[in-house]
């Protein structure tokens, strides 16, 4: 939420910040900007007030649209400024100063964001040298501690993204309801069906419900479905009674939000330790679901899984950090601007993430035995209610039958 980045600029002495655009769209600049369609400007915002635009004139039109106050870095001698600078980082540092002093920003400056360590370590100097105090800080982004807590507006965006995501995953069920086994193969409309398939109907079904698909959608089965992030073979022939593993997680085409689903499916008969499994990690994530509440430590409900997985006989992080079978990941993560957002669910001393209304995050255990050809994953997107409750954005059922 804006009001927490006025709280955390506040408590640490900020006066401004300013998030560049260097041609590279970056979630902080989009959650500042609105959502701004430039290709280069920045982000200037002071404590308790709106965040300032400063944009190019090619770009005008689009910077208005975002409804935010607009300046054109030629208003404050950006031509002249860089012609006449002895480099591109002095450059720099003069327009910030010039927009700083016009803006009546005092105190610190601090800098998030893309940015090129190359430039932004000599704006920091040449800042410094202009008698400017440059906040240093030790890894902590304030812009993403803010984008924590969604507003109202952002958890709309998300869950549209969801209903979405879910009629994609409905796609997927029908083509495997639809398949008949041959052996040990899945045949669909007279021809095996591959995983290049299913992945070629995901990423059409994404594109025309007006997402994106940023990265490659993880769907593996057998071997690879023991491998959490293996994004799976695209050539393999679907089998029957092994886990078929789908983790789906676009973004919309226009907001830039993401929402991220699990489901393992197996077409067929179900062996006996294919359902256990199953059965203990439905337990896990519905455990954890009913558990979690507003003001406790995120990294508890990773205690809670661990505790559980351990106590069943499974291998976990906690007790071996090296281990590659069993639970090897964490519980969840923040979903928004970017795929992994706070809240953290690490159990690292450092983590003093809370659980908060107004987070969105995932609930996601998994167990997997690769050498067994068994991977199981459970996975929805929840929204942290006023209450201090969790809702799931989700509406299909977690069943191993597609």
């Amino acid at each position: 939420m804006l009001k927490d980045l006025d709280h955390l600029m506040s408590a640490r002495g900020i006066g401004a910040v300013i998030v560049p655009m260097h041609e590279q769209l970056h979630a902080s600049f989009r959650w500042l900007t609105r959502g701004a369609k430039v290709t280069r400007g920045y982000a200037i915002k002071l404590v308790d007030r709106e965040p300032l635009l400063v944009s190019y004139p090619m770009e005008r039109e689009e910077a208005s649209a975002t409804g935010l106050e607009t300046r054109l870095a030629s208003e404050f001698g950006s031509e002249q400024i860089f012609r006449d600078a002895p480099s591109p980082a002095a450059g720099y540092a003069q327009l910030y100063d010039a927009i700083l002093s016009d803006v009546g920003a005092e105190g610190s400056v601090a800098f998030f964001g893309n940015v090129p360590f190359q430039l932004y370590h000599g704006v920091a100097h040449e800042l410094e040298a202009r008698g400017r105090v440059v906040h240093r800080s030790n890894g902590e982004d304030l812009i993403q501690l803010a984008r924590k807590r969604k507003d109202r507006w952002e958890i709309d965006a998300i869950r549209s993204v969801g209903e979405r995501t879910e009629l994609v995953v409905d796609r997927v069920r029908e083509v495997l309801r639809a398949a008949t086994i041959d052996g040990d193969r899945l045949l669909y409309e007279g021809r095996a069906l591959t995983l290049g398939d299913l992945k070629q109907l995901v990423s059409s079904e994404i594109t025309r419900n007006g997402m994106i698909e940023d990265h490659d959608t993880i769907l593996s089965q057998g071997r690879d479905a023991g491998i959490p992030h293996s994004r799976g073979d695209a050539s393999a022939i679907v089998r029957p009674s092994v886990p078929i593993v789908l983790d789906i997680f676009p973004l919309d085409r226009a907001s830039g939000y993401f929402f991220d689903e699990t489901r393992t499916f197996c077409v067929g008969p179900i062996p006996d330790e294919l359902r256990t499994i199953h059965s203990h990690v439905l337990e896990a994530f519905e455990r954890a679901r009913d558990a979690m509440r507003a003001g406790n430590r995120a990294s508890l409900y990773q205690e809670l899984v661990c505790d559980l997985f351990e106590h069943r006989g499974y291998e976990t992080t906690r007790r071996n950090p090296a281990t590659l079978s069993g639970y090897v990941h964490s519980l969840g993560h923040g979903v928004g601007l970017e795929i992994h957002e706070k809240p953290s669910f690490s159990l690292s001393p450092a983590n003093s993430d809370l659980i908060e209304p107004g987070d969105v995050l995932t609930i996601e255990p998994g167990l997997y035995f690769p050498e067994r050809e068994l991977g199981v994953r459970i996975e929805e997107t929840f929204v942290v209610r006023d209450d201090g409750t969790v809702e799931s954005l989700c509406r299909s059922s977690c069943a191993l039958e597609p």
